[in-house]
């Protein structure tokens, strides 16, 4: 589908019980405890997911997080491949429940798409796009159908669905049909957006070694010029303030300012803050407008909170990133 509806025309196609198009119950598709079950469990193979750019905080485009933007494009997508070199993409097919939109290069899913209803899709244009784009989860397809739809052969599909190959429509008064060419600018814009994902193993500038030789003076500093105690210059150098008289000792003896090593943020955070499971997190960071939402949250999750967490790598981000996030929503844990 293209950018006709804004995100809120869309998920009020999910959340408005009395409409016919949906017909799934409020314990399905729009049960909140499958949603976030389906964000924490990660994007996978043959999923159906509403993908949204607003908030998304890439190639400027850091709006104020309202869901209502009409600047927003929205695409239905299934989730083709997941990339194991940067899982902070993935290939996606786009998709439709506009039966209307099929063309000859589509295929058309009559029996067995997620939605309960029939869908489109064009395996034709896949596009490789940022993970955070992906908004809601809305189930998967069989792998057979999942296999078909990537393969663009009916003939592969789960014997109890039902896929056809699409046709041209001598209609014209479609608007999915008229504005098709809308679907692949959405696509090779959100493709862009993944050069601008921060850059992960990233080297260290030339300084940095400077900087700790910078921090080794000043700690020793602290040591012979204040006298303090190993635990308490550790503490310094952690973020305690010197009072205002050490302030000026530290001063007088040519340390005015404490050298700070510059905070390189792990590539584990980064990926971990780029996952649909923090998406309502970062939406409301970039309600503020303060830059890229997925660094802030990965800022605050190592540099804030990782020290605190227990136990050892993977657990340790995941907990970080929990508790960033909860922090964000104001959530007491």
């Amino acid at each position: 589908m293209t950018n006709t509806y804004s995100l809120t025309d869309l998920l009020q196609i999910h959340d408005d019980d009395d409409l016919d198009i949906v017909p799934m119950g409020a314990d399905d598709l729009d049960s909140p405890e499958r949603i976030e079950r389906q964000r924490a469990e990660g994007v996978k193979r043959g999923q159906v997911w509403l993908a949204s750019d607003y908030g998304c905080g890439l190639n400027g485009n850091a709006d104020d997080g309202d869901a209502d933007d009409g600047d927003a494009d929205s695409l239905y997508v299934m989730i083709a491949d997941t990339d194991a070199d940067d899982p902070r993409t993935v290939r996606v097919i786009p998709l439709s429940n506009d039966l209307r939109a099929e063309t000859d290069d589509a295929l058309v899913v009559e029996q067995g798409a997620p939605l309960g209803i029939p869908m489109v899709a064009w395996p034709t244009i896949p596009a490789i796009i940022p993970v955070r784009l992906l908004y809601k989860p809305l189930k998967q397809f069989t792998p057979a159908t999942a296999d078909a739809i990537i393969a663009d052969d009916p003939a592969k599909a789960d014997p109890s669905d039902t896929v056809r190959r699409g046709k041209d429509s001598d209609r014209n008064d479609s608007p999915f049909v008229e504005n098709r060419e809308d679907t692949i600018a959405i696509l090779l814009a959100w493709h862009a957006m993944c050069a601008e994902l921060p850059q992960l193993g990233a080297e260290s500038d030339g300084d940095e070694y400077a900087i700790d030789e910078a921090l080794v003076a000043y700690t020793n500093a602290l040591k012979t010029v204040l006298h303090l105690s190993p635990q308490d210059y550790l503490a310094v150098s952690r973020g305690r303030s010197l009072t205002s008289a050490q302030q000026k000792a530290m001063a007088k003896a040519g340390f005015p300012e404490q050298p700070r090593k510059k905070e390189t943020i792990d590539d584990a955070y980064l990926i971990m803050a780029e996952q649909p499971q923090w998406r309502i997190a970062a939406d409301k960071l970039a309600a503020t407008g303060n830059g890229d939402p997925r660094m802030a949250l990965a800022h605050k999750a190592q540099f804030e909170l990782a020290a605190r967490r227990s136990g050892r790598g993977a657990d340790v981000v995941a907990s970080a990133m929990r508790a960033a996030a909860d922090g964000v929503l104001g959530k007491r844990r």
